[in-house]
């Protein structure tokens, strides 16, 4: 299903070389993944190491598990026995691995992918979860698989195109986002800024799409240790954007109270 980002012929895999018949070849990693991302972006693009680490150790405590079964529940429910299950923009792969173990367990048997454009989150994914399925990197604005190939696409807290996210989803195949909400994260952000914003509303999507289902996860967070409000805040976009005069608020903090308010958005392809 994977195609060549050159030319957009297939890609076969023999002795870890994918190859297409143009003659474009695309090595697989110790890992198990392939770069699969063209032009001056395949190198230092998307979330660094340090925060796919921090992101990790704070999910994998489980702060974000009401999220997490809300996802499988939906890929549950839409997902055909023996479909295409794709994660755009997987990061290190916490929920990819969640939604294709629920997916097996429920006796799916999902065809699983995962792609990322940064190249460090897909060497993690790939190095915990290859054998769920393939991993690789590339840009979400140019996703190299064959048109209509996806029976379920996740792109949580992800950029959105629409355009692709259309070719590579069969005729009724579904998209699940994650978008933040009015609420997530405020007393964090209020513990760290003198004027801390609310979220922005998720933009609409176009004519390609309708909505089948919307559902809010809400609840209070208690971070009880420094460890995990630091890595709470370097998985979040504010790490890159927040001064070191409002990073040491940050460090004062033994606990925290903070929002979790996201939404799942369910479309359906026209």
């Amino acid at each position: 299903m994977l195609i060549c980002p050159v030319c957009a012929c297939p890609l076969t895999l023999q002795d870890r070389t994918a190859r297409c018949d143009k003659g474009h070849c695309f090595d697989l990693s110790k890992e198990g993944y392939l770069n699969l991302l063209m032009g001056s972006g395949s190198h230092g693009h998307g979330d660094d190491k340090k925060m796919l680490l921090a992101r990790r150790a704070f999910l994998e405590k489980g702060y974000y598990a009401p999220l997490l079964s809300e996802l499988e529940n939906a890929a549950v429910k839409f997902f055909p026995q023996g479909g295409t299950f794709l994660d755009a923009g997987c990061g290190e792969g916490y929920y990819t691995e969640g939604v294709l173990l629920r997916l097996a367990a429920e006796g799916k048997e999902p065809i699983g992918f995962g792609f990322d454009i940064s190249k460090e989150a897909v060497r993690l994914s790939a190095k915990k979860l290859g054998g769920l399925g393939r991993f690789f990197v590339a840009s979400t604005f140019h996703i190299p698989m064959e048109k209509e190939s996806v029976d379920l696409l996740f792109s949580l807290f992800a950029p959105y195109a629409e355009s692709e996210f259309l070719r590579v989803l069969k005729n009724g195949g579904i998209l699940v986002r994650a978008v933040p909400l009015e609420d997530h994260l405020y007393s964090l952000k209020a513990a760290l800024y003198e004027k801390p914003t609310r979220n922005l509303a998720a933009a609409t999507v176009g004519e390609g799409f309708f909505i089948i289902d919307e559902i809010q996860v809400k609840k209070e967070i208690f971070l009880d240790s420094s460890e995990d409000i630091f890595n709470l805040f370097g998985m979040t976009p504010y790490a890159h954007k927040t001064s070191l005069q409002d990073m040491k608020k940050l460090g004062a903090l033994k606990s925290l109270h903070t929002e979790m308010d996201i939404g799942i958005i369910i479309y359906r392809k026209r």
